[in-house]
């Protein structure tokens, strides 16, 4: 695409690529403004689902305007495909700039950052829209240190008419940024955002993921997440502050009742009360370059009181203080890998020491002096058949093959626990949007007749094997008739009604689910990915066990 034209729009370089398709560097032919483009994949053009989400992305945008949000200039429809015009945020996305200019960003600059994040996202929420995948890689901090957030391709519309592509418990983003209900594939509202955002001052703070050393084993992240109080900050990076501590364990709380209801009230908590530092495209005059780092907030005194009693260092001395820092954190890192080499040693030591023969053993030569001793031949022949027929022989441990297959086992429980416990969270949020009421109506001829509505609310189920049970009741509150009735399937949005007959004299009746089965039309990612792992651990522990057959 490299030199084509998209409308006045020249394409000079690939800015990335992932999943649904290609962003690409362009610059108007006449003005010379740079912008994105993001191209839908050839080959998902004529997928009707994937092409529906991306004018869904388009539309979501075109009513964003926001000095924190990533602006909208045009979206065509021609042969070639489809694309995104966007403003081109020009600097870092977050989780580079943390990476591989900061490391853990100080407080005062973090929240700097973190206020224009919370009031992108306001603007956002008020107008019915939740991000769902808020991570550092999708914040960018330009070279005029305003934080842009991208990526509203995935956000769900919270209005009336929702659209099939994001129904509720649809779930997409990614895992470590996920909050517990999103893994769950429950209902999701701003205070996904907010964990979201939470985990990610929780890195700006650290430099660090909570999660970090589970990077590597998907099942763990979950558990964590479901399961697991976060880390302590200050287990990651010491100087994080008691009350931004409590703050981020109260935006990642499990339950969302127990969060920030909204990014004003997360403001609050952090003492950013009042206009954003950034509102009005104003940028803060104490930060100059954030690519390097500098970073002064702006002064509270007036300026002929600066030169006698200064609020706040100066670039300089900022500057000496990163180094400072930079220092100390070489230092440190020092001193743990001397650690972490002698530890290893040590233990290397401790595993290979040989302890001492027994008093009472009967054989005349260890093993060890027989490794030290010369090769003699017969000498060393002889000193082995001293040994006595009753000497205790040492039972061989097992092969790497069933150690092998230990680990695998292991690994396969371990994921068919959050399997089964994710099918049953979903099961169950799935059973939610299932309803059966009733109402009692005239009968004729002595008969008394409920009348029965069924409902499922769901798109992504169908529910079948339905058996109801009906129970009467006398006035002294005692069942005096039990009946069943099984129903056919209900299929996704279906809506149906009733009547059940029966020539009985009762003061008051119950319905009931007796039984149910729930078909999953749209499983979540999460358990389509484990429970491909667990076929492919299966398929290597039948291949091990025939190699250890054959062994034996």
């Amino acid at each position: 695409m490299i030199g084509e034209r998209i409308l006045n729009y020249k394409i000079e370089a690939l800015l990335g690529e992932g999943g649904v398709g290609r962003v690409y560097l362009a610059s108007h032919t006449q003005l010379g403004r740079k912008v994105a483009i993001k191209i839908l994949h050839p080959h998902l053009v004529s997928n009707p689902e994937i092409r529906q989400r991306f004018r869904l992305e388009a539309a979501t945008l075109s009513d964003l305007k926001h000095i924190n949000l990533i602006t909208l200039y045009d979206y065509l429809e021609d042969e070639r495909g489809l694309f995104l015009i966007t403003e081109y945020a020009e600097g870092s996305s977050l989780d580079h700039y943390i990476a591989h200019r900061t490391g853990p960003i100080p407080e005062k600059k973090a929240l700097f950052f973190f206020e224009q994040i919370l009031d992108g996202l306001a603007y956002a929420h008020k107008r019915g829209i939740v991000h769902r995948d808020i991570k550092p890689s999708n914040l960018i901090i330009t070279r005029e240190a305003d934080v842009k957030i991208l990526d509203f391709g995935i956000a769900k519309i919270l209005k009336a008419e929702q659209n099939s592509l994001t129904q509720t418990g649809a779930r997409l983003g990614t895992i470590l940024y996920m909050s517990p209900e999103q893994v769950q594939g429950k209902k999701v509202d701003q205070r996904t955002d907010i964990y979201s955002l939470g985990i990610t001052l929780f890195e700006m703070l650290t430099g660090k993921h909570p999660f970090e050393a589970y990077k590597n084993s998907e099942y763990e992240i979950y558990r964590q997440i479901l399961h697991e109080t976060l880390p302590q900050a200050r287990d990651f990076y010491p100087i994080v502050s008691d009350h931004l501590q409590s703050v981020i364990e109260k935006a990642t709380a499990k339950d969302p009742q127990d969060r920030y209801a909204s990014c004003e009230e997360f403001k609050i908590a952090l003492g950013l009360q009042g206009p954003s530092m950034s509102q009005g495209n104003i940028t803060n005059p104490g930060l100059t370059n954030p690519e390097m780092g500098n970073f002064v907030p702006p002064p509270t005194s007036k300026p002929e009181e600066v030169s006698r009693k200064p609020e706040t260092p100066s670039p300089q001395q900022e500057d000496a203080l990163d180094e400072r820092r930079e220092r100390n954190n070489t230092l440190l890192y020092v001193i743990l890998g001397v650690l972490i080499v002698v530890s290893s040693v040590l233990i290397y030591f401790e595993l290979t020491r040989v302890p001492n023969p027994p008093n009472d053993s009967k054989a005349t030569v260890h093993w060890r002096d027989e490794i030290d001793a010369p090769d003699t031949g017969p000498e060393v022949i002889n000193r082995t058949e001293n040994l006595s027929d009753d000497e205790p022989q040492v039972e061989e441990g097992p092969s790497p093959n069933e150690l092998l297959l230990d680990s695998l086992n292991l690994e396969k429980e371990k994921i068919q626990e959050i399997v089964d416990l994710l099918s049953k969270e979903r099961r169950e949020s799935l059973l939610q949007d299932f309803l059966l009421d009733n109402q009692l109506e005239e009968g004729e001829f002595g008969e008394y007749v409920i009348r029965v509505t069924v409902a499922n609310q769901r798109e992504d189920a169908e529910f079948k094997d339905i058996v109801i049970k009906v129970q009467y009741f006398d006035d002294q509150n005692e069942v005096i008739k039990e009946i069943e009735k099984e129903l056919e399937p209900v299929k996704p949005g279906q809506t149906f009604a009733f009547q059940i007959r029966e020539m009985i004299e009762a003061y008051q009746h119950g319905v009931s689910v007796s039984e149910i089965e729930v078909k999953d039309l749209e499983a979540p990612p999460t358990l389509d990915s484990l429970q491909t792992e667990l076929l492919l651990l299966d398929d290597k522990i039948q291949e091990l066990k025939i190699k250890i057959e054959d062994e034996e």
